[in-house]
């Protein structure tokens, strides 16, 4: 499994950005907790965008789980930045989360 951090840039003013749409990020971000690929997020203060720790078998499966992101789909973010990481240490509570590495 490779791991990523991920930076999210909005490409409009997120207070433009309507209630449903920010449902619907709500509960694409949830699906990836539920289903094991996200392991934080959050906004950036002020909110320009967000981070996201995610995990996926390769880079071209987490771009293809990310398209359905619903600001990306709509054009209103990017990933302006995504970075794989190996985890080599880290708290013993994210040991299964991280495959049971530790440096």
């Amino acid at each position: 499994m490779k791991h990523f951090l991920l930076e999210g840039e909005h490409l409009m003013p997120f207070a433009a950005v309507s209630a449903r749409l920010v449902d619907e990020h709500h509960a694409f971000l949830q699906r990836g907790y539920d289903e094991g690929h996200f392991l934080f997020s959050g906004p950036q203060i002020p909110a320009h965008g967000g981070f996201l720790v995610a995990r996926a078998p390769s880079r071209q499966a987490l771009d293809e789980l990310l398209a359905g992101e619903p600001f990306v789909r709509e054009g209103m973010m990017r990933f302006s930045r995504v970075t794989e990481f190996d985890p080599v240490q880290h708290q013993d509570a994210l040991a299964n989360w991280f495959g049971g590495k530790r440096g």
